[in-house]
């Protein structure tokens, strides 16, 4: 991706939201960058199918990492709270969008009640009776000044907003549980590396003991031999403890126990293979329009300006239509009923006057955050935009990186058996036999380390693109 176009996607999509957050708050208008229409349609521009990423961890073909997926979709703590968030937003929506409508109360209510004869005048005569009641009250606030509209802007916003919020949750808890596996198997390989070149190393040091028992060699030798053996074998506990952490990380992922994700891990299989999804990106708006963070930064933003809406919309004044109907009866007669019929209709308005500066400060506070909140987007869209960028060069990387010490460890190998061969048939040195068979061991370790790194540079690729 050239610069030009990466700060096109950059002007449009933030000129996007800016738009949209004043489509749904008009009093909040904000100008959109200058730059947006001359880049408009280069960033915008068809660039092909866009590649499915759906299940794209399936490509690898392990049984036991579709299952640790799987398991880490359904369980993980953090996507579920995720999730909750989801509810809870659709519930403010939900509450914010009822005050479109009238409100109606139903009230009843029975008593039995006995008169002093100072209270029931004119008769002055103690009674006895029943009262029985019966009313149903209207409320309905017309949004004459968009004050419901633009709050319940703000609260869509907010579903969307946790809705790709909760997306991108899933989008990372699927990228770690990857990776970590990608991370256990790599510790394996380089776990079986060790352990190969140490019993190498260890049949050396027996055939050297040997030498020596028959005059050939010295003590010294020997002594070389075992230090080199001690130290191969001294890099296992290390490595067996990065791949107990890395399980350990599993089971959090998954929300199961140490035991469960040992029990699926053992015995330990070579490193997986797979070919990435992924042979294009498109353009930078076209990477951007996927990104579910982005999505979330711009709905945020879209919340907060319609917000501003709100907080306006309480400077002005309000009006409330009433209703009520009811009855105050005694008895359960037709004339009773028919005579016990009330009702009124009404209206009222309430027109702020002074208040200290308080809702002007809401509405200073509003701006402040929606400010805020444009920011944020900005520098979301500008990270996404390196999260891709880097993620593809460290792929190209890697995987150079990768080929060529696959090739320096080849390398390294044939140069052991030619030098090993020469030591015992007594032409070169036995110090040069330990710097080869040390030179192996670094090779082999160096190479997974390289094809474990570009594993998981490919899996970050196709997680950063938004699947």
């Amino acid at each position: 991706m050239n610069v030009r176009r990466l700060l096109a996607a950059l002007i449009t999509v933030t000129a996007v939201g800016s738009l949209a957050a004043c489509s749904n708050a008009p009093v909040a208008a904000v100008t959109p960058p200058p730059l947006a229409t001359a880049y408009a349609n280069e960033a915008l521009a068809p660039s092909g199918p866009i590649p499915d990423l759906t299940d794209w961890w399936r490509g690898f073909h392990d049984p036991i990492l579709d299952r640790l997926v799987d398991t880490a979709l359904a369980n993980n703590l953090d996507l579920q709270a995720a999730v909750a968030r989801i509810d809870a937003a659709r519930a403010v929506q939900a509450g914010t969008a009822s005050q479109w409508f009238p409100s109606l109360d139903l009230n009843a209510g029975a008593s039995r009640q006995r008169l002093s004869a100072s209270q029931a005048f004119p008769t002055d005569t103690p009674t006895t009776g029943n009262a029985f009641g019966l009313n149903a009250t209207l409320a309905w606030e017309p949004d004459l000044f968009g004050r419901v509209r633009q709050g319940v802007s703000a609260a869509n916003a907010d579903v969307v907003s946790a809705g790709n919020e909760a997306l991108a949750v899933r989008i990372a808890t699927i990228e770690e549980t990857v990776l970590t596996y990608v991370n256990v198997r790599g510790l394996e390989q380089r776990i079986d590396i060790v352990q190969e070149n140490a019993l190498s190393q260890r049949n050396t040091e027996q055939s050297t003991r040997r030498m020596f028992d028959a005059g050939v060699v010295p003590a010294a030798d020997v002594d070389r031999a075992t230090a080199q053996t001690e130290t191969t074998l001294a890099e296992l506990p290390a490595l067996e403890l990065q791949r107990q952490t890395a399980i350990h990380r599993l089971s959090i992922i998954t929300a199961s126990t140490p035991q469960d994700i040992y029990a699926q891990l053992d015995p330990p299989a070579p490193m997986p293979a797979w070919t990435p999804p992924v042979s294009g990106v498109g353009t930078p708006a076209d990477v951007l329009s996927r990104r579910p963070d982005v999505r979330a930064a711009q709905a945020r933003v879209v919340a907060a300006y319609a917000r501003i809406g709100v907080a306006e919309a309480d400077l002005k004044p309000q009006l409330q239509l009433l209703g009520v109907i009811g009855l105050a009866i005694d008895g359960f007669s037709g004339v009773t009923f028919a005579r016990s019929i009330a009702w009124m209709a009404g209206a009222s308005a309430s027109a702020p006057i002074f208040d200290g500066g308080l809702r002007r400060s809401v509405v200073a506070l509003r701006r402040a955050q929606a400010q805020q909140a444009l920011d944020a987007y900005r520098a979301t869209v500008l990270a996404a935009v390196t999260d891709v960028e880097t993620s593809m060069a460290a792929t190209d990387r890697d995987q150079s990186r990768a080929q060529r010490l696959a090739r320096a460890t080849s390398s390294a190998r044939a140069a052991y058996e030619q030098i090993n061969r020469s030591w015992r048939s007594g032409e070169s040195a036995f110090i040069d036999t330990l710097d080869a068979q040390r030179s192996v061991l670094l090779a082999e370790d160096a190479m997974v380390q390289a094809q474990t790194e570009t594993l998981r540079s490919q899996v970050r690729l196709v997680s950063v693109l938004g699947q």
